[in-house]
C-alpha cells in the first residue's frame, strides 16, 4: 500500500466517525444487506440519487473508502476542494461527455477500488427513480466489473433540491446482489434489470421507514 492510499485510508478513517455519527443524528439511517470489503474489490456501486447527502449515507457503513463523481464546480472551493478529494471525490462536468472523469473512473475499477456512480445523472426532482444513462453497462464491461444496485430512500425528503440545508428525516440505504458485467451485447437488457432492481429495493424501503 502506497503512502497516498495510506493517507486516504487514514484520512477516511479520521472523518467516517463524525460523519456517521451527524448522518445518525439527522437521519436514522439504517443500512440493509451491507456488502463485505471482499465484494467491493473494483466494484461499481449504482445509486439513485436523491440529496447531496447520497456519497455519505452510502459509504458510511462500508468498510473500504469509495471513490465518487461530483461537479467539478464543487472543487474551485480551495479548502473544499482538498476535503473533498480526500474523501473520494473526482470532478466530473456537467451537460457534456467528460473524457477525463471516464478514465479516473476506468482507473480505480482496474486498480481494486470500488466506486459510486449515480445512473440517472443528477439528484431526483421529486424523490422518483428516473430512467438510467447507459454510461454504466459500457463501463462495467470494458473494466470486467460486477456492479451493486444500492437504493436510497428518504434523503429527498430529508434535503430536496429546492432546501439550503438538510432537516430531520428518517432514511434507509440497501445493498443488492452485485449483478456480473455484461457480454458484448445485452448492455440495454442490463440497464433493464439494474433500473428494475433499485425500483424493487425502493418499494421495500417505503415500507421499512413507513412511506
Amino acid at each position: 500500500m502506497n503512502l497516498q492510499k495510506i493517507f486516504r485510508w487514514g484520512f477516511y478513517s479520521l472523518c467516517r466517525v463524525p460523519a456517521a455519527s451527524a448522518a445518525t443524528a439527522l437521519t436514522g439511517v439504517r443500512h440493509i444487506n451491507v456488502p463485505s470489503s471482499e465484494q467491493l474489490r473494483g466494484a461499481m456501486l449504482a445509486c439513485n440519487h436523491q440529496s447531496y447527502l447520497d456519497p455519505v449515507l452510502v459509504g458510511m457503513a462500508l468498510e473500504r473508502p469509495i471513490n465518487y463523481l461530483a461537479r467539478s464546480q464543487l472543487f474551485e472551493l480551495p479548502v473544499f476542494n482538498l476535503l473533498i478529494r480526500a474523501l473520494g471525490a473526482h470532478p466530473v462536468r456537467q451537460g457534456a461527455v467528460d473524457r477525463g472523469a471516464l478514465r479516473a473512473v476506468i482507473g480505480l475499477l482496474r486498480r481494486d477500488e470500488p466506486v459510486l456512480l449515480f445512473p440517472e445523472g443528477t439528484r431526483t426532482f421529486d424523490g422518483e427513480l428516473g430512467s438510467f444513462q447507459p454510461g454504466i453497462a459500457s463501463l462495467a464491461g470494458r473494466c470486467n466489473a460486477c456492479v451493486i444496485p444500492v437504493c436510497i430512500e428518504g434523503a429527498f425528503r430529508s434535503w430536496p433540491r429546492d432546501r439550503v440545508l438538510p432537516a430531520p428525516a428518517r432514511v434507509a440505504v440497501m445493498y443488492g446482489e452485485p449483478l456480473a458485467p455484461p457480454g458484448g451485447e445485452g448492455k440495454e437488457d442490463f440497464m433493464r434489470i439494474l433500473h428494475g432492481r433499485i425500483a424493487r429495493m425502493q418499494r421495500h424501503l417505503r415500507q421499512h421507514i413507513g412511506r
